[in-house]
């Protein structure tokens, strides 16, 4: 009998749902619902809150870009949830999920995006995603100190891509469901 083909391995992308976001719980929700509709496997997940210092250190590649200085501020100004999430394209994936950063422009090329629905201005524009694998590992490391991505490529990733742990597993990845969590004020 022919073998089935090996599932890609699966690829790690950072994925935050910034203050704008997390103020409202049913925007939230639909973002959660939207990671696991397109079969995102959500690694880990947590509220987040960034001081004015790392997010300062998070977005240093952006220092003296003029919208540094009020991108650190909102991204420091309330609770956040980071999501480690999991798909053969997770990166790319996320990021056309997301939409386009302007806000203005994704709501009129890409309206059923993330960014198209949920997004206020291009600083309030709901989420984050990891650009590249590369940045992806050092965003991870930076929310996720604690996770050893390494470990989980050898040990939990071959699992979870030849299905033994498939969508039914979402409880046990994860420990709390921000869709229902309400946001501390």
């Amino acid at each position: 009998p022919a073998m089935a083909a090996p599932a890609r391995r699966l690829q790690l992308t950072l994925a935050l749902l910034k203050p704008d976001a997390v103020a409202h719980p049913l925007v939230c929700e639909a973002v959660h619902a939207a990671i696991l509709r397109h079969r995102f496997l959500i690694v880990r997940a947590k509220e987040v809150r960034c001081g004015a210092e790392q997010s300062r250190r998070f977005y240093r590649e952006h220092a003296g870009r003029f919208f540094y200085q009020r991108l650190v501020e909102f991204m420091a100004s309330g609770p956040m949830w980071a999501y480690i999430l999991a798909h053969e394209n997770a990166v790319p994936l996320w990021r056309s999920l997301m939409g386009p950063t302007k806000v203005f422009r994704a709501r009129h090329s890409d309206p059923d995006s993330i960014r198209g629905a949920y997004g206020l201005t291009d600083t309030r524009n709901t989420t984050h995603g990891s650009d590249s694998p590369a940045s992806a590992s050092r965003e991870i490391a930076f929310f996720f100190p604690e996770f050893d991505e390494q470990r989980w490529y050898e040990q939990e990733e071959p699992r979870l891509r030849h299905g033994q742990l498939f969508r039914s597993a979402q409880e046990r990845l994860l420990g709390a469901q921000p869709a229902q969590v309400t946001p501390v004020t």
